[in-house]
């Protein structure tokens, strides 16, 4: 058995300062800033953190285990990147392709303007949308919202596919994406950058390709070449008391999400398969996953893709200026590959991380990284709807980084 000191120089880290990590998480668990917080780290190949914090249900007093399963929800985006870039690897498509070649009802598509007099007008779309519009979030394709025409519209459709649900006529995949493809556009495709429903649509393509759908396509080219035990759409009845509760912070502090049907999709098996947002897994699993991005596309025996491949994702491949509209402040320093984030300056993210780490986060609260130039990812858990998500994770960050001795 390997003594501390022994440990610390295989990882590299200070066994000493990994205790600041405790401190940290323990701290906004006491605060009740989250019900409750886990982190992990790998470096070099050996686990040097992996602790939890808190409880997993707080009105049951359910302590928070590393077994833990996270509504990862965003996080998904980067599972449906690796997933197509095996098809890409194939030479099934190509970066500049349309993706009306694929999906006909994406032709001919227009973007909504205003005029001088206030008014929407629809005017055609300068150039198709293609595969890299999607990855990279330039498709003019919105989540749902109010912030713009096009968002009102989605919104009206997300609205009838809830209303359908309730009355037992779910969507399915291909459904929800040809409705979106009625939606006009918020600009003309690569001209501008904004976070919204590319990646669903890119989930659709995968099936559309392989023919499969995309949980399939996924058990078949990652979860099980990765042995991820707990990752899915959906959470079993067997595993759903491993299953985190969700909280919101609101001006009483914490509240209880469930109570707003948040779990029907995470605990009920569904006919829509969000690519960008729909999946449920650990900590261990997306460490694993993690792992093999580190590795460049390698995790064991298995490879999943081609380290060029992992090189083209990671590289930035936008215009900062079409970025900055839409960046929310958290994003300050890094530009955005082929569905994640990478780090250009670190004086300008205010991190003491590298240039060059990538990776992504969900918005209830799970985030990670990957470091090629330190050798190391880093995972930060918890299950929080909040404004201040990016900014619990970024402290957690900076000690990570702190923690460095060699």
């Amino acid at each position: 058995m390997k003594t501390t000191n022994e440990k610390s120089l295989s990882h590299g880290l200070c066994p000493q300062r990994l205790k600041s990590i405790n401190a940290y998480l323990q701290r906004i668990v006491d605060e009740g800033k989250v019900g409750g917080a886990a982190g992990m780290i790998i470096r070099r190949g050996h686990e040097a953190y992996c602790s939890s914090f808190g409880m997993r249900d707080r009105e049951k007093k359910a302590p928070l285990k590393n077994d833990a399963i996270y509504r990862i929800w965003s996080m998904t985006k980067t599972f449906t990147i690796v997933a197509a870039m095996t098809l890409y690897e194939k030479g099934l498509f190509r970066l500049h392709q349309p993706i009306a070649d694929f999906l006909p009802a994406f032709k001919d598509m227009k973007v909504a303007k205003t005029d001088k007099r206030g008014m929407v007008v629809l005017v055609p779309a300068k150039r198709p949308i293609t595969f890299e519009h999607l990855f990279t979030m330039t498709s003019g394709i919105p989540y749902p919202g109010e912030f713009s025409y096009p968002a009102r519209v989605m919104m009206k459709g997300s609205k009838q596919a809830a209303e359908d649900a309730k009355q037992g006529k779910p969507w399915n995949t291909a459904r929800m994406v040809d409705e979106a493809a009625k939606v006009p556009l918020c600009f003309h495709p690569g001209e501008q950058w904004l976070y919204g429903f590319s990646h669903d649509v890119l989930g659709h393509l995968i099936e559309v390709i392989s023919g499969m759908t995309l949980g399939e396509y996924f058990l078949q080219t990652i979860f099980k070449p990765l042995g991820l035990k707990d990752t899915a759409f959906y959470v079993p009845k067997e595993k759903q008391d491993r299953l985190i509760k969700p909280y919101r912070y609101g001006p009483n502090g914490l509240e209880d999400l469930t109570t707003m049907d948040i779990d029907y999709a995470t605990v009920n098996p569904n006919v829509f398969e969000s690519g960008g947002g729909g999946l449920s897994s650990t900590m261990a699993d997306c460490a694993l996953f993690a792992q093999m991005l580190l590795n460049k596309g390698k995790f064991g025996s298995e490879r999943i893709l081609s380290r060029k491949t992992i090189d083209l994702i990671l590289m930035n491949h936008c215009d900062l200026s079409t970025m900055k509209p839409s960046f929310s402040p958290h994003m300050a320093g890094y530009g955005y590959g082929l569905g994640v984030r990478t780090m250009l300056d670190t004086a300008k993210a205010g991190l003491n991380g590298s240039v060059g780490e990538w990776a992504w986060e969900g918005m209830m609260g799970t985030y990670y990284l990957v470091d090629h130039t330190e050798e190391m990812t880093a995972l930060f858990f918890t299950q929080l709807l909040s404004d201040f998500n990016n900014d619990l994770q970024w402290r957690f960050v900076q000690i990570v980084y702190g923690a460095i001795d060699d």
